[in-house]
């Protein structure tokens, strides 16, 4: 073992002494190279700029010398002289003492066909006349000037006479009060620049300076290095006519004082890596050897004594210190704890697979009920609908003082109860839509809490508070009622059957403010203006474990034999298809609160008021049901109502009856399950006539047919079984709008 540890502790020393010195090496060569580089950047960046300097301010003196010349072309004097007036201007302006003061060599004015006027030029402090090659070379610079037709001309240009550079100008001459004439002559001015011209140059730009009157060879930009000694280079800057041609070059002598101090600076920086090295070298290695390779030598004896003893004898691995070989050992201890667990992992397992099972077994119970809801549906909804008419007809014949007139209402009562038990079991196999209608959600609650109060919450106390003065919703009443009394039935049951359930009817705006806490149920909600209706007991409350699944399928916290799990998970469902939401907030011991929020009454007409009986009367009907019972009943019904009915059992005898019957009817009313011919080829084939009635489709079995088709097909859709005023008012309502659409 120590073996091994020396081994692996000289590896680890060699490859820090190994990587340190490397790196160090590295560095010093990085440290040279860049520092000098750097420097011998910053050293051509400064020539460069010392260069642009020495043309700025050349151009500068330039610039003065143009402006001296524009001010005497722009003079009327000047003018006058041109056109050959003012014969003493030359002489006045023009004479030792001022061309001095300007610092201008020669100057000559020409009149605009180009003739010499006047020139002089100053020569060793006197006044001589320019020579005539001179004014030859600056006829020719002031030709183009003067046939331009702007009188505003100006032209700068460097020339070599006679060994030295010389500036210059020439501006064309015209009357600043007449400037539409154009020009009436040219003046041009020279700056020879000499000795005296060169130092006061050389003072400016604080460095030695000459011109170099040969040919440029540098075929580049227009500065250049050139090197002259290691201590010294030469920029030279060139100097260009007005037509591009080089003709001079200016040269400064600059120092390499940078770069000696750049590499003066890298030996240091050399120096001062190698000493980093060396130290670093030695603190790694100490750490290494302090902070790793003691804490792996302890971790490798308790690994080796895990194995000698066994995984599930042997004692747990103890490393200390906060860092990866501490992970290391609880990463060993968790895999023991795993192994020593196995057995029990296993039972877990089997346990689980056990649970699978009953939820799949359940979850095939809940397709077998939702199946044979879909197959009864139609053949109970249609004896419903037959009792229906017949006890409607019953209570139209009976007086209202009559004693069986009570006996009459609760039958229809149990109907309408009979028809919400159905509808529960088809909207938990989603086979039905809410059938929506206006109501006062006072009533319903009203109507719910006395028929709850029957038995169903026991010894509860049952308390409303109506918040609002507008209590209008468009919702099924059926379904609706069916949500309330399974809340009420379920915090009667929190409380064992004795305590005070609060009901709190309120109006809810959504969104709401951002500082407001979260409604519970109200995240996924449109924007809107709601009622909700809160139920509130006093049990002991939900548990924050159970709180997230109260509406899950088939889960509950009642005893075996006391709730299938299925009713919470209803009520949402019947919340959610009727664009409202379900919610519950919990405390342990402070009892449960269930938020149920529907949007308010649009008050648009969709869903219009029950209107009075006998609407119909004078309208013919063509009735088509398969069930003989429904079809007598209806028939019976309608026909009290004032409706002249036209039987028929089934789609293919309506469309015979429809084909080849002389008389138009008023609206054509069908089921949709019929044996030959159903409600849609029914409705397709009168929909292909000319000038079709409304069909109105009224059926158990409404979700066989699909959106397009309702849309497309009938005026309105009635689920069985159908209130008998509901049914008079949609058929009057078709026929009186005339829609041939849904």
């Amino acid at each position: 073992m120590m073996q091994i540890t020396m081994r692996l502790q000289h590896k680890a020393w060699a490859l820090v002494l190994v990587v340190v010195g490397l790196c160090a090496a590295a560095a010093m060569a990085g440290a040279r190279f860049i520092v000098n580089d750097s420097f011998r950047q910053l050293e051509h960046e400064r020539a460069e700029r010392e260069g642009e300097r020495a043309l700025r301010v050349l151009d500068q003196q330039f610039q003065g010398l143009s402006a001296t010349v524009r001010d005497y072309a722009y003079w009327v004097d000047a003018a006058r002289f041109a056109r050959g007036q003012s014969p003493d201007f030359f002489q006045e302006n023009f004479d030792s003492g001022n061309m001095g003061y300007l610092r201008i060599s020669e100057v000559a004015v020409f009149d605009l066909r180009g003739r010499t006027l006047a020139s002089a030029a100053l020569e060793a402090g006197a006044m001589a006349p320019v020579g005539a090659e001179r004014l030859q070379s600056l006829r020719e610079l002031v030709a183009p000037i003067l046939a331009s037709p702007d009188a505003k001309t100006l032209v700068r240009t460097y020339r070599v006479r006679d060994g030295q550079l010389e500036f210059v100008t020439a501006a064309a001459v015209h009357d600043p009060a007449h400037a539409a004439r154009g020009p009436q002559g040219a003046i041009a001015m020279v700056r020879r620049l000499d000795a005296a011209e060169l130092a006061r140059f050389s003072e400016v730009l604080m460095a030695p300076l000459r011109i170099s009157l040969e040919t440029p060879a540098h075929a580049g930009g227009h500065i250049h290095i050139e090197p002259m000694d290691p201590d010294r280079d030469e920029l030279h800057a060139v100097l260009r006519d007005h037509h591009g041609q080089a003709v001079a070059e200016l040269v400064l002598v600059l120092d390499h004082r940078l770069q000696q101090q750049g590499q003066s600076l890298s030996w240091a920086g050399m120096g001062l890596a190698a000493l980093a090295g060396v130290l670093a070298s030695l603190l790694l290695v100490w750490l290494l050897d302090r902070l790793l390779l003691r804490h792996l030598q302890r971790l490798y004896n308790e690994v080796r004594q895990v194995t000698e003893q066994g995984p599930t004898s042997a004692a747990r691995v103890a490393v200390a210190g906060p860092d990866e070989l501490r992970s290391l050992g609880a990463g060993i201890n968790r895999l023991l704890d795993r192994v020593r667990q196995d057995a029990e992992a296993q039972r877990v397992a089997h346990e689980r697979q056990e649970a699978l099972q009953m939820q799949l077994l359940q979850s095939q119970k809940t397709e077998a009920l939702g199946r044979l809801t879909g197959g009864i549906a139609h053949d109970f909804n249609n004896s419903l609908a037959a009792i229906t008419g017949w006890v409607h007809l019953a209570a139209e014949d009976l007086e209202s003082e009559h004693p069986s007139r009570t006996a009459i209402q609760q039958a229809q009562k149990a109907i309408r109860y009979a028809d919400g038990l159905m509808r529960q079991l088809l909207a938990f196999g989603r086979q039905t839509a809410p059938k929506l209608r206006r109501l006062h959600w006072s009533s319903l609650i009203e109507e719910t809490r006395q028929m709850v109060g029957a038995g169903l919450t026991r010894e509860c106390e049952v308390v409303v508070d109506y918040r609002v003065d507008d209590d209008e919703v468009d919702a099924d009443p059926t379904q609706l009622q069916q949500v309330l009394v399974n809340l009420l039935i379920n915090a009667a049951d929190a409380m064992n059957g004795r305590g005070r359930i609060e009901l709190t009817l309120t109006a809810v705006d959504l969104p709401q403010a951002a500082h407001a806490p979260l409604l519970p149920g109200t995240a996924e909600l449109a924007a809107g203006h709601y009622l909700c209706l809160t139920v509130e007991d006093q049990g002991p409350g939900i548990s924050p474990e159970h709180l997230e699944r109260v509406f899950d399928p088939f889960f509950t916290t009642k005893g075996k034999g006391r709730g299938t799990g299925l009713g919470l998970s209803v009520a949402q469902g019947i919340m959610v298809r009727h664009q409202g939401g379900i919610g519950v907030a919990s405390t342990p011991g402070a009892g449960a609160r269930f938020h149920v929020y529907l949007p308010v009454s649009r008050h648009d007409g969709a869903i219009a008021p029950i209107t009075s009986p006998g609407g119909g009367v004078g309208r013919s009907v063509l009735f088509a049901d398969d069930d003989q019972l429904v079809r007598h009943a209806w028939s019976a019904l309608l026909d009290r109502q004032g409706w002249q009915v036209t039987r028929a059992r089934d789609g293919e005898e309506a469309w015979a009856q429809f084909a080849r019957s002389g008389q138009h009817f008023d609206v054509v009313l069908t089921d949709q399950s019929m044996p030959r011919l159903d409600g849609v080829g029914l409705a397709r084939r009168i929909r292909a006539t000319a000038s079709p009635p409304p069909i109105v489709l009224i059926s158990g079995h409404v979700n066989e047919v699909g959106a397009d088709d309702l849309k497309a097909l009938f005026s309105a859709v009635l689920h069985k079984p159908v209130d008998a005023a509901d049914l008079d008012r949609v058929l009057q309502q078709v026929v009186a709008s005339g829609d041939t659409g849904h």
